[in-house]
């Protein structure tokens, strides 16, 4: 059966190349430092939230543990240097966002995190803004100003541990690592994830030699 053999090799080799690519990715993370360490220049930060504005925080949509969420940002001020910035101060989780008005978020919010001049981050494949409703689906800075009525684009903080709260009970909330906060895309799975899907893609290739073999001795092909 030169078909069958033919593939199964194929087949065989892929399965270990895939076994092989995910052992390679655990041996990089297992030698990485941790994922927080990796933000570079993060200060501690505290942010005077402007209260008194009369509109919303604005809702950009985003994912976090491959689940949606819904990232809060407010007008502020830096209380260490007086710079005006926009700041994440919180967000929740759910595919539905939920509205909030400044003048109910706390006065001022202390974290770690990093300030940087973000460019804008629209994508062809986003769904449409709808500034009216402070719903954002791509991070845009000078979008969210214009929105907020500010005259210049501030730079946009964000905090390495972010809170999100429940979008049915905004008094539930648990923190997790925000993946905006860095420069570049993180890969949040675990190093044992990798070492697990690695097993698995050998396995995979031990069975299809285990089923080879049975095959052709069941027929008569192979005698020992």
């Amino acid at each position: 059966m030169p078909i069958l053999t033919a593939l199964s090799l194929v087949s065989l080799v892929i399965l270990v190349m895939l076994g092989n690519w995910q052992y390679a990715r655990y041996s990089e993370k297992i030698d990485a430092p941790a994922i927080e360490e990796q933000v570079e220049e993060r200060v501690l930060l505290r942010v005077l939230i402007d209260t008194a504005h009369p509109g919303f925080a604005q809702q950009v949509y985003g994912f976090a543990n491959s689940e949606p969420i819904w990232r809060r940002y407010v007008p502020g001020t830096l209380e260490a240097t007086g710079e005006t910035v926009i700041a994440m101060v919180e967000a929740t989780g759910g595919p539905e966002p939920v509205p909030v008005k400044l003048s109910d978020l706390p006065e001022t919010v202390t974290y770690e995190g990093v300030v940087s001049q973000k460019e804008a981050s629209n994508s062809a494949f986003s769904l449409t803004d709808d500034p009216s409703e402070n719903i954002w689906y791509s991070l845009d800075p000078a979008k969210l100003a214009e929105n907020l009525g500010l005259a210049d684009t501030p730079r946009i903080v964000e905090p390495v541990q972010m809170t999100v709260r429940s979008a049915a009970d905004q008094t539930r909330a648990r923190t997790m690592l925000n993946p905006y906060a860095f420069a570049k895309p993180i890969d949040p799975l675990p190093p044992e994830r990798h070492f697990g899907y690695a097993l698995t893609w050998w396995g995979m290739a031990l069975g299809l030699i285990g089923v080879y073999v049975a095959l052709h001795r069941a027929r008569g092909r192979l005698k020992f």
